[in-house]
């Protein structure tokens, strides 16, 4: 059996090269504007655990589950103090923020039906769907067995499926192109014709 030779400086630069968009991509879909901050933290982790990183067949794996780990580390932080400021508004101010504020209706619920799933559940379809991670991978980086997340993604896209806003969502394009194609607009769904 091979022993792996232990990374070095240069392999955690390649890493870099070839990971850091898509690592960038997936803190930044979460965590906003923090992800450029998380992502140097991503690579400095690489950096001081070289001797520790796994084969280099997993490495990619290896950087989205330290990316995890420091976007829920982070998100508890943002949680306190959202409760913390929310407190602050309400007892000074009498008042609360708006919750709801999350952007286009569509926004709302997708962010609304993945809040339905459970937190693993939730990772397995942002890694796969979003971040376009093997199975195998998205696995790894949640901390599951392949088989386990095949089972919980399978569960999981068949509770999106079903979920009364997502239908909604996407019902309600049909409908309007099903409106749209009665003809030209104001002319009660009849082309004249040209010329």
């Amino acid at each position: 059996m091979v022993t792996p030779r232990p990374a070095t400086p240069a392999d955690v630069e390649e890493l870099y090269r070839r990971h850091a968009r898509e690592i960038h991509g997936y803190l930044c879909r979460r965590a906003g504007e923090s992800g450029a901050d998380l992502l140097g933290e991503v690579f400095v982790i690489a950096l001081r655990r070289m001797n520790d990183l796994p084969a280099a067949e997993l490495r990619r794996a290896w950087l989205f589950g330290t990316a995890r780990r420091l976007l829920l580390a982070a998100e508890r932080t943002t949680s306190r103090r959202r409760v913390a400021e929310h407190e602050r508004v309400r007892v000074h101010d009498g008042r609360a923020g708006d919750a709801s504020a999350d952007g286009a209706p569509s926004v709302r619920a997708v962010r609304e039906a993945l809040a339905s799933l459970k937190e693993p559940d939730r990772e397995l379809i942002r890694l796969t769907e979003w971040e376009q991670l093997s199975i195998a991978d998205a696995a790894s980086v949640v901390g599951m067995r392949p088989g386990t997340a095949r089972v919980r993604l399978h569960r999981a896209r068949r509770a999106l499926a079903a979920h009364p806003l997502l239908i909604e969502l996407v019902q309600r394009p049909a409908e309007m192109s099903g409106r749209a194609s009665g003809g030209t607009p104001g002319t009660g769904g009849t082309r004249r014709p040209a010329g």
